[in-house]
Order: C-alpha cells, then structure tokens, then sequence
C-alpha cells in the first residue's frame, strides 16, 4: 500500500514532484493542494464499500486493493509523466450493492451517487485537472454511480477515468487464458484447471482476488483461509440466463455476456449457508496476485492514460441501463439473512 505524507519542514510542492509516496491531498494545507493539482496530476478517488469478503478478508479489502492498484497504475503513468506526483483523497467508504455479511454497510445506489457527485465537484472547486474514480467493487450498479461522477467531470472539461470499467469488460468477454501467467502459480494440473475453468464464477473473494489481497495486503489476510472449501457449485438464475440466450439470439453479444454474469451473480447469491465467497481462496497465493496486477495495469494503462488526455474513453460502465431498469436501485435488491452467512473457519 501507498503511505500517506503531509509537506513538512523546507519542502514544497517542487521539491515533492519526484516523491512517487502518495500525497492525501486533503491533509495538505489549502494553497498547497491546488499547487499540486496545478501541476496536472491526476487525483485518485477511491470509493469502496465496507463490504463482507468471507471470513478470510477484511471488510477494507476493495479499498486495500484499490491502494495498491493505484501505486502501480501511477507508477506506470509516471514513465511518460515523471513530473506528476501520486495525489490521493481519502477514501468514500461506500459502495453499491455490498455482498451481505457481518459489517457490510449497505447504501443505497441514489445515496452513493449523490456522494460521488459532490466529491467530484468539490475536486473540481480545489482546481483538480484530472481525476481517477478508483474502485474494486464490481457491483454494476456502483460502477454506473462511477461512470456518472467521471461524466460529470467530463462535462466541466476536467478528463475523468473509472479504470475498474475497463476490467469488468474484460472479465465479460475474456477468457482464463488471459491470466495463464497466474494460474501457472498453481503445480497442480487439475487444480490449476479446475480454476480456469471457473473463471467466471471467481467474482469475489475468491482465488483470484484473495492472491491480489495476499500480494497488495498481505496481513490482512486470515491465514486461515487455507482450510475453507471450494465454493459450492451453484446454478445461473433460469430467468436471467433466459434472457441472456434471447440477446444472444438477436445478435447482442454483449448483452447476451453481461445477463450471463448477472444471472451466476444471483445464482451465488442463492446458496445457503451463503458462503461470501466464490470460487477457491484457498489455493490463493501472493506469486499469483503479482502476476494477475501485472496484467491488469498493462492492459490499463494506455486506455488511463488516454481518457486522462482528453480523449473519449472507449468503454464506459457495463450494463448501464440497469440504472433505469432497477429504477435507480430501487429493484432487484438481494438480501440474505445474517444467520445464513458462513463466518466461521472449518475445523
């Protein structure tokens, strides 16, 4: 994770440009903060929900992911931009949709929409020039909430950029071969297998974002996760699925992607005992986080740093019209009973 500063003693916002430790911008005196953010550099500002991740991860783990996620995407930035300095703002801590569990907070998708609004125009009244809405929550309604912050921005000409779009997208239409170099962590050929296999189905807490957390986080995560079992298997919603083979039909071949994940979503939502967990955290390790990190802000970085430019983003949310079909959030919820959640480790 990135450590926060303040300017001490003697320094000023020049001799800090080449210090790549992030700055909170709202820990620096007033006038310092707009100097820096006269400089050009883009502001980081995360928004993740305090959301249950089983009982292996912490209910920070998107905003610990998103930390490390933003060192590496500004260090890679940084080669074409070296005079930039890494400007955070601390983070929203709310998320749409949040994955039911003991301490997950749940807020409304109008409520978080309202909170990104006015983080953004209050960036823009401190005069930011470029801002990143940073997040690891794939819920697509959050992102949606994210996409109308970076909009917004946008409108006020100030270049807007929400890099998880860009992943989810991805995740939809790619396949595990993409993250060979992950899975290859895995000796074990059925398992490793096994694991691509389920791809699509490791959404959360699972093989792929526990071994981000070991990488990024690593002490936050319950050593204890190595005895929890494979996700069970769990089928698509019928309706949904229904619906995702009409578009198909109709040609919509990314529609037809984005109902397939949304009808395994509420299918995994169905288990009981719900486990908060998909896919196989056990098999989770840190080699395999770096490798999957690697990946992700190699494919990103030219798609950031061309929405930081100016120039239109070429992928926007997933699944936008789920802010009318839900009416605003106001459909659809999932709700699980907390005496049906697993918290406990096996013995």
């Amino acid at each position: 994770m990135a450590t926060q500063q303040s300017i001490g003693l003697g320094q000023t916002p020049a001799t800090l440009l080449c210090d790549t430790r992030a700055m909170n911008l709202l820990d620096q005196a007033n006038a310092v903060a707009r100097e820096l953010l006269a400089t050009g550099a883009p502001v980081f500002l995360p928004v993740n929900p305090v959301e249950y991740h089983g009982p292996h991860l912490s209910l920070h783990n998107d905003g610990l992911i998103s930390a490390g996620f933003t060192k590496d995407l500004y260090a890679a930035l940084a080669v074409e931009h070296p005079d930039w300095p890494l400007l955070e703002v601390s983070d929203l801590e709310v998320g749409v949709e949040a994955v039911q569990g003991p301490g997950t907070r749940s807020i409304p998708y109008d409520t978080v929409l309202d909170l990104v609004l006015r983080a953004c125009e209050s960036l823009v009244r401190l005069g930011a020039k470029r801002v990143v809405l940073q997040t690891f929550h794939g819920s697509p309604l959050h992102d949606i909430a994210l996409e109308r912050g970076a909009r917004w921005l946008r409108a006020q000409g100030v270049p807007a950029v929400v890099p998880l779009n860009y992943l989810i997208h991805s995740f939809i239409e790619a396949d595990a071969s993409t993250y060979d170099v992950a899975y290859a962590t895995i000796e074990d050929e059925a398992l490793r297998k096994q694991l691509q296999s389920d791809f699509l189905i490791d959404f959360h807490a699972g093989f792929m974002e526990t071994s981000l957390t070991l990488h990024y986080a690593p002490d936050s995560v319950d050593p204890r996760r190595e005895r929890l079992p494979k996700c069970p298997p769990f089928e698509p919603d019928a309706r949904v699925m229904r619906a995702s083979k009409a578009a198909r039909a109709l040609g919509r071949k990314h529609l037809a992607a984005e109902l397939g994940a949304a009808a395994y979503g509420l299918g995994w939502y169905a288990l009981r005992p719900f486990p908060g967990y998909s896919g196989h955290p056990a098999l989770a390790n840190a080699r395999a986080g770096e490798a999957f990190a690697n990946v992700f802000v190699e494919a990103l970085t030219p798609l950031v740093s061309r929405a930081l430019d100016g120039r239109p983003p070429p992928l926007t949310a997933p699944a936008p019209w789920l802010h009318y079909a839900t009416i605003r959030g106001r459909l659809g919820n999932v709700t699980t009973p907390l005496e049906q959640v697993l918290t406990q480790f096996p013995a």
